[in-house]
C-alpha cells in the first residue's frame, strides 16, 4: 500500500507543480476545491457510496503562449469543439486527490451478506481540459488515473474518520474488492440558455451529455439542471464526483456581479446507461454468486451554491440516486458540500 500511494503522491505532486508553473504570470492565481460527499451529511443511514473526497485546483484561462495549448490544439483533431477559436477559453483543472467509498448496508458484522454490495474504495488523480466557448457552452475532457482495492486505503479513512466522530467502526473491510490498476476517460457537454428577468436575476437551464469508458466504469449519460438566481454566468453548476450529474470546478468570478454576496439555486436530473461498474460487477470475487448491476440508474440533485465576493463559495448538494443493484434496499441518498478558495 505504501508503494501505491508513494506513487501517487508523486504523479499528483509533478502535475500539480505543471499546472501552477503555467499560471504564474497570470493575474488571477486559480483556485482551488475541497469537495466532500457522504451520506451523513443528509442522513443517518451508513451505506452503499458513503463517502467521497476530492480536492481540484482550477488554473486561471490560460494564456496563447501556455505549454498546455498544444494538448487542447490536439484533442481538437478529434473533438472540433476544443479548437482555439475566437471567444474560447481555455483552463485546466487539476485533481491531485480523490477518493470514494462504498459499503453494505450492514457494516456491523465481520462476513458480509453475499447479497448486499461489497466493501470498495477507489483512490485516483487526474486532469480535466476544460474549454468554453462563447460563454455558453462548456467541454470536460477528463482522464482519471488510480487503484481500487485495499491500496485505495478506505479502511484506513473510514476507520479514522468514525473514531474521530464516535461512530461505530465497518466490521467487513478484510472482504473488500481485491486491488486493481484503474483508469477512467470521460467527456461531457453542457450548454446553457438563460432567461434575464431584471434586477440581476435570471433563470437558466444546462442540459448535458456525456460517456464515461474505462476500467471503472462504462456508461453514457444525460440529463439537465435548472436554475435560478444572480451568479448563473459564472458556472454550469457545481462540481460533483463521478459518476453523478456531471460537475466540474470551472468558474469565472469576474463575471459576478458587483458587490459581496451572490448565489444561485439549482436542481436537476441526470439519467445513466451503465454498461459496466466495477465495484458491483467485479462482486463475485468476493461472493460467489455475484450481484446483478441494474442498468437505468438516475440521479436527482438539488441545492445552492453562495459566493462571498471572489474569496470563497461554498455549494451545498443533496443527492437521490436510484438503485445499482438488484436487491438494492430503497435508494441511495447522500449530501455533498464544496468549498473553494484562492490559494
Amino acid at each position: 500500500m505504501k508503494t501505491a500511494w508513494a506513487l501517487h503522491l508523486g504523479l499528483s505532486l509533478a502535475v500539480l507543480s505543471a499546472c501552477t508553473a503555467a499560471a504564474a504570470d497570470s493575474p488571477d492565481p486559480g483556485r482551488i476545491s475541497v469537495l466532500e460527499e457522504n451520506d451523513g451529511i443528509i442522513s443517518h443511514k451508513d451505506r452503499y457510496y458513503t463517502q467521497g473526497l476530492q480536492v481540484s485546483y482550477l488554473t486561471p484561462e490560460l494564456a496563447g503562449d501556455s505549454i498546455w495549448n498544444p494538448l487542447f490544439d490536439g484533442v481538437a483533431y478529434v473533438l472540433p469543439m476544443y479548437r482555439g477559436e475566437v471567444g474560447a477559453q481555455r483552463r485546466i483543472e487539476f485533481v491531485p486527490i480523490g477518493q470514494a467509498q462504498f459499503t453494505p448496508e450492514k457494516v456491523d458484522v465481520a462476513t458480509p451478506d453475499p447479497d448486499d454490495r461489497p466493501y470498495a474504495a477507489w483512490l485516483y488523480t487526474g486532469l480535466h481540459l476544460l474549454q468554453e466557448n462563447d460563454q455558453r457552452s462548456l467541454n470536460n475532457l477528463e482522464l482519471l488515473a488510480g487503484v481500487v482495492g485495499p491500496d485505495a486505503g478506505g479502511e484506513i479513512v473510514q476507520g479514522a474518520y468514525h473514531t474521530l466522530v464516535g461512530f461505530h467502526k465497518a466490521q467487513g473491510w478484510h472482504h473488500q474488492l481485491a486491488t486493481h490498476v484503474a483508469g477512467q476517460f470521460s467527456y461531457d457537454y453542457k450548454r446553457r440558455f438563460e432567461l434575464p428577468f431584471g434586477s440581476g436575476y435570471a433563470a437558466d437551464a444546462v442540459p448535458e451529455a456525456g460517456v464515461s469508458m474505462g476500467n471503472v466504469y462504462r456508461y453514457v449519460d444525460a440529463g439537465a439542471l435548472f436554475r435560478v438566481g444572480n451568479a448563473l454566468a459564472v458556472d454550469y453548476g457545481p462540481e460533483h464526483m463521478r459518476p453523478s450529474l456531471s460537475g466540474t470546478a470551472y468558474s469565472d468570478y469576474r463575471r459576478l456581479p458587483a458587490g459581496w454576496f451572490h448565489w444561485y439555486a439549482f436542481a436537476g436530473a441526470q439519467a445513466r446507461e451503465m454498461f459496466y461498474n466495477m465495484l458491483i460487477d467485479n462482486a463475485d470475487t468476493v461472493a460467489a454468486h455475484g450481484l446483478d448491476r441494474v442498468g437505468f440508474v438516475p440521479d436527482y440533485v438539488g441545492g445552492a451554491s453562495l459566493f462571498f465576493g471572489h474569496f470563497l463559495r461554498a455549494d451545498f448538494v443533496a443527492v437521490r440516486r436510484g438503485k445499482e443493484f438488484y436487491g438494492q434496499n430503497g435508494a441511495d441518498v447522500f449530501g455533498g458540500v464544496n468549498l473553494t478558495f484562492d490559494p
